[in-house]
């Protein structure tokens, strides 16, 4: 996933879901709300509440659903400093 902004945002209602297909070395934060995040091939089940942080490191597709809503999903490359 290319991002060539500093930051991204995205809100997700309950139960939406986002694909992120190229998200190799993005930093994902929960701004608000309960996400849930899977990675394609990956056993991992990875749940962020508010404030909580998680970098891709995979090569693989990322779907990130609302578990709470309003949920808000910060993305930035996770080389970049906040």
């Amino acid at each position: 996933m290319l991002i060539d902004i500093p930051r991204t945002r995205l809100l997700l209602q309950r139960g939406q879901i986002s694909r992120l297909p190229e998200a190799r070395a993005t930093h994902l934060c929960s701004a608000s709300g309960t996400l849930w995040i899977t990675i394609d091939h990956d056993a991992r089940d990875i749940v962020l509440e508010p404030g909580q942080c998680f970098v891709v490191q995979s090569d693989e597709a990322v779907t990130v659903s609302a578990l709470s809503g309003p949920a808000v999903l910060d993305l930035r490359p996770a080389e970049a400093r906040v």
